[in-house]
């Protein structure tokens, strides 16, 4: 293991429950992104094997899909086998309890509502980390949404 993935596994602790963004898990997919070693381990290293169970939100799946739709068949069966794949990954829905965390959080800050729904996913199921690789998520979520951590994988991406 290199000292990226040792970093990364003290970030995301054995048993810690995670919420995938929609940027970690298009980082999996693509395996050729700066960070796609980094998402590979969340996913096969830490979900696979039952070390962490996860979640994602619907706001991500909707998000996943747009580019294989664009594709054709063959893309979207990637997405939906990937999303099947992972026992360890549960779909969350947009409820009314969520929608409503997301208003608070677009309302107090400049998040987009896509982003407030899937942080506000993270909010209201408890999760440990959220994990994302999108680098203006900390400063946002510890101005509105404080008890909740963020792993963004560039941080913890191997370098060549």
């Amino acid at each position: 293991m290199t000292s990226a993935d040792t970093d990364l596994a003290e970030v995301i602790p054995a048993g810690a429950v995670l919420l995938i963004d929609t940027s970690a898990t298009l980082a999996y997919v693509a395996g050729a992104e700066a960070v796609s070693s980094a998402a590979t381990q969340v996913f096969d290293a830490f979900l696979a094997t039952g070390r962490n169970v996860g979640c994602l939100s619907m706001v991500s799946v909707g998000e996943l899909l747009v580019r294989p739709f664009r594709t054709g068949p063959a893309a979207i069966a990637t997405i939906e086998g990937l999303l099947r794949h992972f026992a360890e990954i549960r779909l969350v829905d947009v409820t009314y309890e969520i929608a409503r965390e997301a208003a608070r959080l677009r309302a107090a800050s400049d998040l987009r509502m896509p982003d407030a729904l899937i942080i506000a996913t993270a909010l209201e199921e408890e999760v440990d980390v959220l994990v994302t690789n999108d680098r203006s998520w900390p400063a946002a979520i510890a101005s509105v949404a404080p008890g909740i951590q963020v792993c963004v994988l560039a941080d913890h991406a191997r370098t060549a």
